[in-house]
């Protein structure tokens, strides 16, 4: 604080209220990362002869892990008390915007961890995030993880995705989905008044894609694939026929027990937990495909078992690795 006459307090970090009773499986500082959080100081207004109190958080309290929100809190608590010592006024807001912008605004990595925490909060399917994250640490790489969010404009997003269209081939596709991604992480700074402008908006995008990611499969390459499935993996020709028959999603058919399946009524109940929709959805069972279950005697198991929950004994108590199906399957295209 000023030492001819006082200004300002120090600014003090509050953690919210105090934590008296911890839960069973948590810490304090876990209970205390879920409280608000803020910066507080009172600064002296000449109109009123008053000091007046300004408490500051930055969206940060959407930020749960107590590691990172001490971190980042710590940081902003640094901040506000250079600031300050510096000769910023809260009070004199207008004459003072672009000071405050410059010193309190987000590096990339900080606006990195909010918008991940953002996005877990909001239920984004975890990997649509590591989609985004993928992208956004490339760009927060190339230019640093301390540069401000505030000083990236269209010039250095054409750059990132100029650069990398020459040194690593980015088909249009990939160009596209770069762009995407850096486009929702730079709007969800703006939408929080961490930036004015979406630097973004105004780039180009690539009108060719490739197509190569993305082929149909033939007739005689289809019969080729489930001859060969049904004399090398049994599995694998299952998990194909599920999708052909009901048109079911592979991570919905991953996590199918069969207690979800009515072989009474021949209907197979997608629950919503499942459901990429987040809606319950009755799949009928085709007459085909119903041969192929009575194969698998599914009455005799506990009704927790997973329908293709091993590759080896199809049937299981626990449900198959993530990218086991696709690696199965993949393999199979090669031969």
């Amino acid at each position: 604080m000023k030492t001819a006459e006082i200004t300002y307090t120090t600014p003090k970090l509050f953690k919210g209220k105090k934590i008296d009773l911890v839960p069973k499986g948590s810490t304090k500082s876990r209970e205390e990362a879920k409280q608000s959080w803020y910066i507080e100081f009172f600064f002296y207004d000449p109109a009123t002869r008053n000091m007046e109190r300004f408490r500051f958080s930055k969206n940060l309290n959407r930020v749960k892990d107590p590691k990172e929100k001490l971190i980042l809190f710590t940081e902003l608590l640094e901040t506000y008390t250079e600031a300050l010592y510096g000769g910023w006024s809260p009070i004199d807001e207008r004459s003072n915007e672009k000071l405050k912008r410059q010193v309190v605004s987000l590096s990339l990595e900080e606006g990195k961890v909010l918008f991940e925490a953002y996005h877990e909060a909001k239920g984004t399917r975890k990997k649509s995030i590591q989609s985004y994250l993928s992208k956004v640490k490339m760009f927060i790489n190339y230019y640093g993880e301390h540069k401000k969010a505030n000083e990236i404009s269209d010039y250095e997003i054409t750059h990132f995705l100029d650069h990398h269209e020459r040194s690593e081939k980015w088909m249009g596709v990939t160009y596209n989905n770069a762009r995407i991604s850096l486009n929702n992480y730079f709007r969800y700074l703006k939408k929080n008044k961490y930036i004015e402008i979406n630097p973004v908006t105004d780039t180009e995008t690539r009108r060719k894609l490739a197509t190569e990611s993305h082929q149909v499969f033939s007739d005689d390459d289809f019969k080729s694939i489930i001859d060969w499935l049904q004399a090398n993996d049994p599995y694998c020709l299952l998990f194909v026929r599920m999708i052909y028959y009901t048109c079911i999603r592979p991570k919905e058919l991953r996590h199918l027990q069969l207690k979800f399946i009515n072989l009474e009524n021949d209907t197979i109940t997608i629950p919503a937990s499942i459901a990429k929709n987040k809606k319950s959805l009755p799949v009928h069972i085709d007459v085909s495909l119903r041969k192929e279950l009575d194969k698998l005697k599914i009455p005799k198991y506990p009704r927790e078992y997973f329908l293709l929950g091993s590759s080896d004994t199809i049937i299981a108590e626990q449900k198959i690795g993530e990218n086991s199906h696709m690696s199965v399957f993949k393999s199979a295209l090669k031969l």
